[in-house]
């Protein structure tokens, strides 16, 4: 009898023990999910502070990735337009313009002509030159969407001009 008697006093204390710590378990539960609630927001304010750094990061790159860009594409152009008037003068003697002279080009260039540049500045003709794709220069002179050509060095110009580096660009720079 006394064998029965522990076992059923082992299993009393048993069970005792284990709605214990099953209570103790939830308080410790409630207590972990209140203390998480002002955790999470930190986190998730931080996070958004995180983000907002990288975003004006991104955006200050895509801005200078653009002026990267469009520098490169005017020096383009203008490197196919030399070989393409060179050959043009080499077979007509005479430059693919469009036009009379264009006044006051040397001041709408910035100082940014050649020293061999004299006054006289030309549109250039596109359509004299066949089968090319330019990125820019398809406009006309009150856009200042043209390139244009000295008479003498015969050096190209983008009158518009494109901006890098915080500076304005008419031709690549040497």
């Amino acid at each position: 009898m006394q064998i029965f008697r522990n076992l059923l006093t082992k299993k009393y204390k048993t069970n005792r023990i284990n709605i214990y710590n099953k209570r103790r378990s939830k308080r410790v539960k409630k207590i972990n999910l209140k203390s998480q609630k002002g955790i999470t927001l930190i986190i998730l304010i931080i996070t958004i502070v995180i983000l907002a750094v990288l975003a004006s990061v991104t955006v200050m790159n895509f801005d200078s990735g653009t002026d990267i860009r469009n520098y490169n594409y005017m020096c383009a152009d203008i490197e196919l337009l030399e070989n393409k008037i060179l050959i043009y003068y080499n077979k007509n003697k005479t430059l693919p313009v469009k036009g009379n002279a264009i006044g006051g080009a040397t001041e709408m260039l910035q100082g940014q002509a050649s020293s061999r540049d004299n006054s006289t500045y030309y549109q250039i003709d596109l359509a004299e030159l066949p089968n090319m794709t330019l990125n820019y220069g398809r406009g006309n002179i009150s856009d200042k969407n043209i390139y244009i050509i000295n008479e003498q060095s015969h050096e190209v110009y983008y009158l518009k001009g494109v901006v890098y580096e915080g500076n304005n660009y008419y031709t690549p720079f040497k």
